[in-house]
C-alpha cells in the first residue's frame, strides 16, 4: 500500500513537471511509478467495479475504444480510459495514476484501454480484462512488430486471460483465437461488405474460400453520407439498429460492430449502444475535420499498408483535383522502416486528378513512391512551409485531405489547433 501511494505521488509530480516544461507527460508518470511499484497497474485497476475492457489489433483500436467509452458513459457510468492513445504499459499506468486518489484508489465503474498489439501479451494478465476486443491483424512496420504471425501470437496469448473475447470473424488470424478463449462473441459483416474489403486489410477478401464463423453481430449496411456513413447492425435474433457515424469507411463500421458487441457484455442493449454512436466524434486524426482559415482539413492517419489502402480508397472516391498532402515521418512512434509505403496500392490513385504534396522527414521517399505510381507531387520537409503550400491549394470553403503518420499528425496538430493540448484533441 505504501509503495503504491509513493508511486502515485511521485508519478503525478513527474507528470506535472513534464507538462510545465512543455513535454506532454503522457507516459513518464507511469514509467516512474512502475519503477517504484512494479505492480502499480494491477493495484490501481483492482477497484474498478464492473471490470476492464482491452481493445487491441492492428487498426481501429483508438476509434473502437472511443466508441465504447461513449456507449458506457451514455449508461451513466464512470469510465477511465487512455484517450491519447498512449497504449503501452507506461501509458496505461499514467492514466490510472491521473485519476487515482492519493491513496491509489481508482473510482470507476469500467476501465476501457486500447493496448498495443505487441504489448498486449504482457498487459492482459496484469489487467485481467472482463472483455478483450481484437479488431483485425494486418502487416505493420516490421521493425516494430516483426512478422504477422508473431503479432497474432501476442494477441492470442492475451485472449487466454480474458473472460470474453470479442473477435472479428472476417479476419482469419483473429477468428482462430477462439480456440484459446474462455468465451467468444463474433462480429463481422454481410457478404457484400466483406467481399468488398481489400484482401490485405487482414479480412476475407475476394477469392477467399474459408467461411467465417457464425456471427453474434453483423454489419449489414455501410453507406457513405457526407463526411461519415450510415450503418446498420443486425443481431441473430432479428433485432436491427441503424445510425449515422461521423467517421467514414466500412472499416469503421467494423469498429462500431466490435464496440457494440463488447458493450452488450456489460448489459448495454443494441438500440442504446447504436444510438450512442451518433454522438461520438472521430478520434483525432481518424477522419476528423479541422476548420482552419476558412477551409476544412480532413485528417486520415496512416501507419501501415492496410490503413494506407483504406485511405487510398476514400481518396479515390473524391472529386478530381482534391488537394492531398501525405506526411511521412520515421520516428520511433511511426516505425523506422518505411518500406511499407511500397506495399500500399498507391497506383490506385493514378487517374484521380488529385493534386499531391508530400511532407515530413521522409517526404522525398513518399514523392518517389508516387512517381513510381505515375503521379507527380511537390515535396517540402519543413512542416510549416508544407502546410502553407497545401492550404494555398485548398479553395476557401473547400476541403483538403491530410494523410500523416503518427508523429507527423502531432506536428500538424500544433499548427492546426494551436494552444490545444494533446488530451483535449483526443477527447
Amino acid at each position: 500500500m505504501l509503495r503504491l501511494v509513493l508511486a502515485t505521488a511521485v508519478g503525478r509530480a513527474a507528470g506535472l513537471l513534464s507538462r510545465l516544461l512543455g513535454r506532454g507527460g503522457s507516459a513518464l508518470p507511469g514509467l516512474i511509478a512502475e519503477k517504484i511499484d512494479p505492480r502499480a497497474i494491477e493495484r490501481l485497476v483492482a477497484p474498478v467495479r464492473r471490470g476492464v475492457i482491452v481493445v487491441t489489433g492492428t487498426n481501429g483500436k483508438t476509434t473502437t475504444t472511443k466508441m465504447l467509452v461513449g456507449m458506457l458513459e451514455g449508461e451513466g457510468w464512470r469510465v477511465v480510459t487512455n484517450p491519447t492513445g498512449s497504449n503501452l504499459a507506461r501509458g496505461i499506468a499514467t492514466r490510472l495514476i491521473e485519476v487515482a486518489s492519493w491513496r491509489g484508489r481508482v473510482d470507476a465503474d469500467v476501465a476501457v484501454f486500447e493496448a498495443d498489439e505487441a504489448a498486449v501479451r504482457t498487459l492482459a494478465p496484469r489487467l485481467r480484462p472482463r472483455v478483450i476486443v481484437v479488431t483485425n491483424l494486418a502487416r505493420d512496420q516490421l521493425d516494430r512488430y516483426g512478422e504477422l504471425a508473431t503479432t497474432a501470437a501476442h494477441a492470442a496469448e492475451a485472449v487466454r486471460h480474458a473472460g470474453v473475447a470479442v473477435l472479428n470473424a472476417d479476419d482469419p488470424l483473429v477468428a482462430e483465437m477462439a480456440a484459446g478463449a474462455r468465451a467468444v462473441r463474433f462480429f463481422g459483416a454481410a457478404e457484400g461488405i466483406r467481399r468488398s474489403m481489400p484482401h490485405d486489410s487482414g479480412l476475407y477478401g475476394p477469392g477467399e474460400e474459408a467461411p467465417p464463423p457464425a456471427l453474434d453481430l453483423r454489419l449489414e449496411r455501410a453507406e457513405p453520407e457526407g463526411d461519415g456513413q450510415v450503418i446498420e447492425l443486425a443481431a441473430p435474433s432479428g433485432e436491427r439498429a441503424a445510425a449515422r457515424l461521423q467517421v467514414p469507411g466500412p472499416y469503421n463500421g467494423y469498429n462500431a460492430a466490435a464496440a457494440v458487441l463488447a458493450a452488450a457484455e456489460f448489459g448495454v442493449p443494441l438500440a442504446r449502444a447504436v444510438a450512442a454512436l451518433r454522438e461520438i466524434p472521430p478520434a483525432f486524426g481518424r477522419g476528423q475535420v479541422v476548420e482552419y482559415r476558412g477551409r476544412r482539413v480532413k485528417l486520415l492517419l496512416v501507419k501501415n499498408p492496410a490503413g494506407f489502402n483504406q485511405a487510398i480508397r476514400l481518396l479515390g472516391a473524391l472529386s478530381p483535383g482534391t488537394p492531398v498532402l501525405i506526411a511521412i515521418n520515421d520516428l520511433d512512434a511511426d516505425g523506422r522502416d518505411v518500406s511499407w509505403l511500397w506495399d500500399a496500392r498507391v497506383e490506385d490513385l493514378a487517374g484521380t486528378g488529385h493534386r499531391f504534396g508530400t511532407a515530413g522527414i521522409r517526404a522525398h521517399d513518399m514523392a518517389l513512391r508516387l512517381k513510381y505510381a505515375g503521379l507527380e507531387a511537390w515535396s517540402e520537409t519543413d512542416f510549416a512551409a508544407a502546410l502553407e503550400r497545401f492550404l494555398d491549394q485548398v479553395p476557401e470553403g473547400g476541403t483538403g485531405y491530410l494523410v500523416p503518420t503518427y508523429t507527423a499528425m502531432l506536428r500538424f496538430l500544433d499548427m492546426l489547433l494551436p494552444g490545444t493540448s494533446k488530451r483535449e484533441a483526443w477527447a
